[in-house]
């Protein structure tokens, strides 16, 4: 038997979906909020740093000593700053792969800590400690993450369908 067409149209359907950031709870968006400040300050500071560490280098002629580590670790704090960017603002963008992305932040995050506890530089602790702080947050995207990929949508593409 065949089945009777549907009296509803597609976009029926797609007008029903929920947006995105409807499902973030109000912790979740206090967080990127709180993520947003200290990654405007990571910027300056950075930026900051970056200056006064090479300005130092180059005036004690010890740059070309270090050159690859001085180059390495700006090179890591740009990418530092660029992965942190990426994660605040691709779930303010809510794109749909945020989610995911934010999981191997924290596996990256996990391994450096791990490491960096084993080689004794004392970051693994500051990890440590952000991790508690973080723990709440990614119990937050857990539980949404599934209805985030697969039923939600985000302001975009409700805005297209229309």
């Amino acid at each position: 038997m065949s089945e009777q067409p549907s009296i509803f149209d597609d976009s029926f359907e797609t007008g029903l979906k929920q947006r995105r950031r409807a499902l973030m709870p109000l912790f979740l968006k206090i967080y990127l909020v709180i993520f947003a400040l200290f990654c405007i300050y990571q910027v300056v500071a950075r930026c900051y740093f970056i200056y006064k560490y090479s300005y130092f280098y180059t005036q004690t002629g010890l740059l070309g000593l270090s050159g690859i580590s001085f180059y390495l670790m700006i090179l890591r704090s740009v990418l530092g700053v660029i992965v942190m960017i990426a994660t605040i603002l691709s779930l303010w963008m809510e794109w749909k792969w945020a989610i995911r992305f934010n999981w191997a932040v924290l596996v990256y995050w996990t391994l450096m800590g791990v490491v960096d506890y084993v080689t004794g530089n004392g970051y693994g602790i500051y990890l440590g400690v952000m991790a508690l702080v973080l723990a709440p947050y990614f119990s937050m995207l857990y539980h949404i993450q599934q209805r985030w990929e697969d039923e939600a949508v985000s302001g975009r593409e409700l805005k297209q369908t229309k």
